[in-house]
Formats: structure tokens, sequence, C-alpha cells
């Protein structure tokens, strides 16, 4: 007899499948359309006048889901132009990972030589640091090209304000919005720190996230003010992602990236419960009214389940088994 399954392949668990639910995914799956995803849960800077940093991405010692290769704020002046020659010694990707190059935006000469240098290798996403025109930054996409992915820091009062604007340029599903607090903290002149302990900062994380699932955007969490506790990184990674609805984080310390990973991963239970959803609706067309573990679900229900295991399948969380 034919058994239906879903693997997740984080916990190396099965869920078991009725046919129908199994040929509905399949049918997903192999559409033309279906297009694999990065998982974007964690963001590691790389400096690129640090070969030593270079050499261990490239020896896959690091576990992140995505590299932001650094032009910008970790590269003293009268290393920039070193940085931008290091691009052609980036080693080629460890694995499924996202390969990201963070430019400069507030100089004009930097930023025309950073577009000139980036040209010369295949980035998958360019990160705009404190963005704070929606005009500037469909130009920069222009002049960039618009078949890369963006990520736009908000980090300045300004970039705030412009936060709809510049929302409104960016792409569904492809781009995103981070928060960067240091800058930010400097740009209302208050101490950094925390996110868990600024009422402040929280303010911000929950505009950006309303503004960003307004628009279908991915969601970037600030690297930890606390760079060398993992713990403090873990904590702030749970309130943005449980609390705020963020995808992913950012940080500096690679100690970090395992806890970020972990936090921002579905679980078995989610799993569990947006499949039992699935099944439900898909077992029945006569009602969009069902209880499904006790709870009453109607067709937003659906359409979140539908919409979320369908992304897991393209980030490759999970993957269709028959046997």
């Amino acid at each position: 007899m034919r058994k239906f399954s879903l693997e997740f392949i984080l916990y190396n668990h099965k869920f078991s499948l009725s046919e129908n639910t199994y040929q509905y995914l399949k049918g997903y799956c192999c559409d033309s359309q279906f297009k694999p995803e990065f998982k974007r849960r964690s963001h590691l800077f790389v400096p690129l006048n640090q070969p030593r940093y270079r050499e261990k991405v490239g020896n896959n010692e690091v576990p992140a889901d995505g590299f932001i290769w650094d032009l910008e704020d970790s590269i003293p002046t009268g290393q920039k132009q070193v940085a931008r020659d290091s691009i052609a010694k980036i080693p080629p990707k460890p694995g499924i990972v996202e390969y990201n190059v963070r430019i400069n935006a507030g100089d004009p000469q930097d930023l025309k030589e950073d577009i000139k240098a980036i040209a010369q290798f295949p980035f998958d996403s360019v990160t705009l640091p404190k963005g704070e025109s929606g005009a500037e930054i469909a130009r920069l996409m222009e002049a960039i090209g618009e078949e890369k992915n963006y990520i736009v820091t908000i980090e300045t009062i300004a970039g705030f304000n412009a936060m709809e604007e510049i929302a409104k340029v960016l792409r569904k599903d492809r781009d995103a919005l981070g928060f960067g607090v240091g800058d930010m903290s400097t740009d209302i002149g208050v101490e950094r720190i925390s996110t868990c302990e600024s009422p402040l900062f929280q303010q911000i994380l929950g505009t950006i996230a309303l503004t960003g699932k307004k628009y279908g955007l991915a969601l970037f969490d600030s690297v930890s003010a606390k760079f060398n506790d993992p713990e403090s990184s873990r904590t702030e990674a749970e309130l943005s992602c449980n609390i705020f609805g963020f995808t992913g984080k950012k940080c500096i310390n690679p100690k970090q990236l395992e806890s970020i990973n972990l936090v921002f991963s579905p679980t078995i239970s989610e799993i569990e419960d947006h499949l039992a959803t699935l099944e439900s609706f898909l077992g029945s067309d006569k009602t969009n009214a069902h209880v499904v573990g006790g709870e009453y679900k109607g067709k937003p229900a659906f359409k979140a389940s539908d919409r979320q295991i369908k992304k897991y399948l393209r980030q490759g969380y999970l993957t269709l088994i028959d046997s």
C-alpha cells in the first residue's frame, strides 16, 4: 500500500499525508512557477578586507543562511578599495546560502565605486543601508540591476518617516526591510540597548513589521547590542520573531547563529497544525468552516496554512515522499 508523507528535514521527522493532500502539494512543487527560496533566518556580516573571514565561509565553518559581504561600516575609509578588490576573492558558495553585499550610501564617490565593483560578482542580493527615500531606493535598484533582491535598512529618523514610500518600491516575496538599531540610536540620541529593554525600539520594530507585512516583504531584525552574548541575541530574536513576526536577524558573531536559526525555524507542532488545517479543508469542499484540533478554522486559517506549508517547501524545510 502506498504511503504519502512530508519529511521535515531539520528534525528528520515525517508527517503522514492523505493522497489528496499529497497530490495537491506535489502539483504545487511541479508547477513551472515553483521557485526554491533561501531560508533567510540568519545573515552574518563579513568584512571584505579580512581574508581569514573569507576562508571560514569558504570552508563551510559558519552555519549562516546568508552572508553580508560588507563594504560599509566594518571597513575603515582607507580600506574601502582593498575591500572592493577583495570581491574577486570571495569563495564559492558553501551550499545553498545567500550571498548579499552591503554598499556605502553616504558618499557619492564611494557609492559609484561600489556599484561598479559589485557588478563583477553574482551577488544574490544587495543591502542598501540608511534608506531614506523611495525614489532613491528605486534609482539604486535600477542602477545596480533589478535581477537582484534588495534589503533596505531602516536606521535613521528620516528612513523611519519614509518607510511606507520605500516599501512601495520593493517587490513582494523578494525584497526585505531591516532594522539598524545602532545608527538609529545615534540619530535619536539615546543609548544603544537591547530591543528587549527599549519600548522605543519595540515601537520601531512594530512599525517596520506592519509596513513589511503590508507589502509582503521579509523582515530582518538588527544586530544585537550585546554582540558577544548569544543569550541576548536569542532573547531579541524571540521578541522580533514571536511578537513582531520578523523572519530573520542579522549578526556579526558566528556564535549567535545557532540560537538565531533555531528561533526563526518552524517547529514540529507548528507544521502539524498547518497540515491538519490543510487536510481538513482539502478533504471537504462543502463548507468553509472546520473544527481542527478543537478550534474553529475559517477560510483565512486555510489560506494562512496553505501559504506557510508552500513556503516551507520552497525553502527546503519540507520534502514530499511517496513510498
